[in-house]
């Protein structure tokens, strides 16, 4: 199953006098870089999440922001940090005997400070009794994120699927092609060698030829390409696995086999058929930088 590197969820859930909201985000990346965001209170829970999110989330930039709030105005216990706010004071005094600032710090500025207070819960631990209450919204919110990843994974499946017909279909028409290409292009070379006015040795004439036919041969490229397209078929198909890196990697190869076609190609019809392979190939490998 195909998986998008972009996704987003969202989730909500409420308890008591307490609402959190998480959000997922995640982008495209080389590795795994899962980065969670919670309240200064919440940092116990990170360990847990970082777990679930390594089971679901294998490449990509995910960042996950969670936010834990009231959802009335009524009256609430209050958590004040009295240790914290001693050593903000502390520090502002520091701050303005080493530089010799005018000032005085008030009520107004510290109960902006940072954690300075804070909601708890009815038995009386600071976010003790809200860490159920995360963790739900977090897995539901991952739950949304994931579905998106398979909804996006889809549309690339079915569009790479469509692609590597294309390519396959290239590749039968070149095959065909191919057996007539190295004689007609033999004929050729003879003909004009033939007309040369200087006398041509005929062994070494037998020797360009044969080594100007084999420089034509595109069997081998071709039976490459058909390989590298065979086991794109089975990734795409049957892989439960992330399989960015491993696509990526087969459209790379294929991109070289239709280069080195081209270079080698004698016909026309040939050249346009490997550029239009190497065509294919260059979209498939932009969808391929957005598969986990």
């Amino acid at each position: 199953m195909i998986k998008s590197m972009t996704g987003f969820g969202r989730a909500q859930v409420s308890s008591g006098p307490f609402q959190t909201t998480v959000e997922m985000r995640s982008v495209n990346h080389r590795y795994a870089d899962l980065r969670v965001k919670l309240p200064a209170d919440m940092g116990a829970l990170e360990e847990a999440m970082q777990e679930r999110l390594k089971k679901v989330v294998q490449r990509g930039r995910l960042d996950v922001t969670i936010n834990v709030a009231r959802r009335s105005r009524g009256s609430a216990p209050i958590e004040v940090d009295a240790p914290l706010i001693d050593s903000y004071i502390q520090a502002a005094r520091r701050i303005q005997k080493r530089h010799r600032l005018a000032g005085e710090l008030s009520l107004d500025t510290v109960m902006r400070l940072p954690d300075v207070i804070r909601p708890r819960d009815v038995n009386g631990a600071p976010g003790a009794g809200q860490e159920a209450l995360v963790m739900k919204a977090f897995v539901k919110a991952l739950a949304a994120h994931d579905a998106m990843r398979v909804r996006e994974g889809k549309i690339l499946w079915r569009d790479i699927m469509r692609r590597m017909k294309a390519i396959d279909r290239l590749r039968e028409r070149m095959e065909k092609r191919a057996p007539d290409v190295v004689p007609a292009h033999m004929r050729r070379l003879l003909a004009r060698l033939s007309g040369a006015e200087a006398r041509v040795d005929e062994a070494r004439l037998a020797q360009e030829v044969a080594l100007a036919a084999e420089k034509a041969d595109i069997t081998e490229e071709l039976v490459r390409l058909s390989g590298y397209i065979e086991q794109a078929g089975e990734i795409l198909k049957a892989s439960k696995e992330p399989i960015g890196k491993k696509l990526d990697f087969i459209m790379q190869e294929m991109n070289r086999e239709a280069n080195t076609i081209n270079s080698k190609a004698v016909d026309l019809d040939l050249c346009r058929d490997a550029l239009e392979v190497k065509a294919e190939v260059e979209k498939i490998r932009e969808q391929v930088q957005n598969i986990e």
